[in-house]
């Protein structure tokens, strides 16, 4: 098969591009049932960068994903995540890793009957007894936490307010306080805007980018809104039929590249 990646962009990354690396994907690939999902990948995530994922749909993002913390098992290649590579941890270390790692989904993934603060502090129970768990008696210094933390993204008014009052656009907002609280230097969100109106999106788009530049935070962020991506993000990654078909500023991305990026899923 031909490579479809334009010839301009560099597909070898340097030490020094790697070195300090928030994510270092290196020639992964991944098949399921013998249809080639992934083909040899190779890109990076800077540390402190928002990056944008983008593709048509079927194009390996959501498997991409997946395989950072191999949540999917790759067939081949590596992931190393804050200089620690991923494929060769041992179970207990994997989880550890992944404890590392700030997750929101385009689900939200709350429990609905909880308020927001208690939602945010799910965040905390890696390092809570079990008892305090059981009796919601977490630490006043979690709790302080878990208040910045919805401060933070514009909520603190609605801090005890149970999750399914809240609009979709709140709920995203909570979901990633919570991924603030666990106090993670490398956060994944997984088309957070997919279920959202044009100004909740925007929302969810503008913390995510302040949590990148203001607060230090490494961000990969799976999109399907191409104007989105290039308006907020320090950098995007794409990905068609498999392969890896950009890596570069997103100020480099220009409407050819967006139009050949579409142009076989639209055929």
């Amino acid at each position: 098969m031909k490579s479809i990646a334009p010839a301009h962009l560099p597909h070898d990354r340097s030490l020094g591009e790697e070195e300090g690396a928030a994510i270092v994907v290196r020639d992964l690939s991944k098949a399921f049932d013998g249809r080639v999902v992934l083909d040899r990948v190779s890109c990076t995530v800077p540390a402190g960068q928002f990056v944008v994922l983008l593709g048509p749909s079927g194009c390996g993002k959501s498997t991409l994903f997946r395989c950072l913390t191999r949540l999917v098992e790759p067939d081949a290649g590596s992931v190393t995540i804050r200089g620690t590579e991923v494929t060769a941890l041992k179970p207990a270390a994997l989880e550890a890793l992944r404890r590392e790692v700030g997750f929101v989904f385009q689900q939200f993934n709350l429990v609905k009957r909880f308020s927001a603060i208690d939602n945010v502090l799910a965040a905390r129970l890696a390092t809570t007894p079990l008892w305090r768990v059981l009796l919601r008696r977490f630490r006043a210094r979690d709790r302080q936490l878990a208040l910045a933390c919805l401060d933070s993204v514009g909520l603190m008014d609605q801090a005890y307010q149970r999750a399914e009052r809240l609009s979709g656009g709140q709920q995203q907002r909570v979901a990633i306080a919570r991924a603030f609280a666990q106090q993670a230097e490398l956060i994944l969100a997984d088309e957070p805007i997919s279920s959202l109106d044009p100004e909740s999106s925007e929302n969810v788009l503008q913390i995510l980018q302040r949590a990148a530049r203001e607060r230090g935070f490494s961000v990969l962020c799976s999109l399907h809104q191409v104007d989105l991506a290039v308006r907020y993000a320090d950098r995007i990654i794409a990905l068609r039929q498999g392969r890896l078909f950009f890596d570069g500023p997103a100020a480099a991305f220009t409407p050819g590249l967006r139009e050949d990026l579409y142009r076989a899923a639209r055929s």
